[in-house]
């Protein structure tokens, strides 16, 4: 059975543009796209993309307001995923399928331009609006920073962040990936499924760590035994509230390099399931 083909930008045209964006602090064409995104124009500002033919997705069902956009709460994220269930890793990896998909979302008023470049306290308008205000140097500076984070929230910004980014920094793919892992590791047990939410949602640095280890091709929890029972124990000590190293970044890395430690010294994908889940215990426990 073949997969669904779905409409994206074309990806050679979409990296162009964005590293041309890229290419001079507080240029034209960064604003130009700043102004599109203050004043509606950003649906025109991309329309100079081509897109790839087949399907768009379903749209998220309800407008989304400027927070929910940013971080989509549990309820939004379930939905979003349940609607794009159809939807394969090697497509939802893609930068210029999900810009397709945030555009199609501002076209059809579910979410508004300016939500892209919101940041801090600052709703998008005001960053930009501040941005353009200043001189100088530091109006290049910022107009900067505000279209590298419009670049992040609509599709991911590999140019400056690599691959991670598509997982991270665009809302509506960090949705999609977070519900994949939790169906992915919960399967059908409803109390693991809301034990692996809370892990997945639990700082976004949090995340960026735990997402980079488990997406890298080198890692160790690119194996999906050892993943799934890695990220039910590791959810069941975040759930637990502990205080323990683990729930920290520093202690998830060190984690996985022992975990890659043990690997280097027998392959742990062939452990019975309660051999595998012991050590991996002992390993969390001892961070």
């Amino acid at each position: 059975m073949t997969s669904m083909a779905y409409r994206e930008f074309d990806n050679g045209e979409y990296s162009k543009l964005r590293r041309d964006l890229l290419r001079e602090k507080g240029g034209h064409l960064q604003e130009q796209l700043l102004d599109s995104v203050r004043h509606d124009g950003f649906l025109e500002f991309m329309n100079r993309l081509s897109v790839t033919s087949g399907e768009d997705i379903e749209l998220c069902p309800h407008p989304l307001t400027a927070a929910e956009f940013r971080e989509p709460p549990v309820d939004t994220q379930r939905r979003l995923y349940e609607g794009w269930a159809a939807l394969t890793p090697n497509i939802a990896c893609r930068s210029s399928f999900w810009g397709r998909v945030t555009c199609n979302h501002i076209q059809e008023e579910r979410i508004q331009s300016a939500y892209l470049a919101a940041n801090g306290n600052l709703d998008g308008a005001q960053r930009i609006d501040r941005a353009l205000r200043e001189t100088g140097e530091r109006r290049s500076v910022m107009m900067d920073g505000c279209v590298r984070t419009v670049l992040r929230r609509v599709s991911g910004l590999p140019e400056a962040r690599g691959n991670r980014t598509v997982y991270v920094d665009c809302p509506l793919a960090r949705a999609w990936w977070r519900e994949y892992f939790v169906v992915q590791v919960g399967r059908n047990d409803p109390s693991v499924r809301a034990k692996v939410r809370v892990l997945v949602r639990h700082r976004k640095g949090y995340w960026e760590a735990l997402v980079n280890m488990v997406v890298s091709r080198n890692s160790v929890l690119g194996s999906a035994k050892i993943r799934n029972v890695f990220m039910v124990r590791l959810a069941e000590a975040i759930s637990s509230g502990t205080g323990s190293s683990i729930m920290r970044i520093e202690g998830l890395i060190r984690a996985c390099r022992n975990i890659s430690a043990h690997q280097a010294m027998r392959e742990l994908s062939v452990l019975e399931a309660k051999e595998l889940e012991e050590l991996i215990d002992g390993i969390i426990s001892a961070t």
